[in-house]
């Protein structure tokens, strides 16, 4: 099972670890909370820029941090617009077309959120296949499960391939 947040300190004695977390494609989708005594303007900056979805400085309070993080899992709690027609129910997932409610699998639901937090970028394969699966899988297993997805939204041109790379959602 995969953490869903990491909570750390940004300088720890082997060096930088959101820039080691850049080189893992499977973690790269894990939300991240830095903690830092160091709260010069550029060290939390380079938080944000490295990935960082909070920076809380040293010393907290423990209840500021238990806001800090149900913040985080909040926004991801919502409705989001595909396109024109279709919407998607993070909460429930569940695909909304023309009113009616289309549920998706598991693994349907974190392909179809893993595209969208990337849209316009080209997730590549590997990458993909490292998060969705603890066991390695084949090409041909994510074709599948992309190939399930598009026919639950109606629309092939939702989900582009790009070949030998990856895919998108533009």
């Amino acid at each position: 099972m995969k953490p869903e947040l990491i909570i750390s300190d940004i300088s720890l004695p082997d060096g930088n670890f959101l820039e080691e977390i850049k080189k893992h494609p499977e973690l790269q989708y894990i939300k991240i909370m830095v903690i830092s005594g160091n709260t010069d303007v550029k060290n939390i900056k380079e938080a944000f820029n490295l990935g960082a979805e909070d920076f809380i400085k040293k010393p907290f309070d423990y209840e500021e941090l238990s806001i800090r993080i149900k913040k985080i899992f909040k926004n991801h709690n919502e409705i989001i617009s595909i396109n024109k027609e279709i919407l998607y129910d993070k909460t429930n997932k569940n695909l909304i077309i023309d009113n009616n409610i289309i549920p998706l699998t598991k693994k349907e639901s974190q392909l179809l959120e893993i595209l969208l937090q990337n849209r316009g970028k080209v997730v590549s394969n590997s990458a993909l296949i490292n998060f969705l699966w603890e066991d390695n899988v084949s090409l041909n297993t994510l074709n599948v499960l992309v190939k399930r997805l598009r026919k639950k939204l109606g629309c092939k041109d939702i989900i582009k391939t790009k070949r030998d790379l990856g895919y998108i959602i533009e």
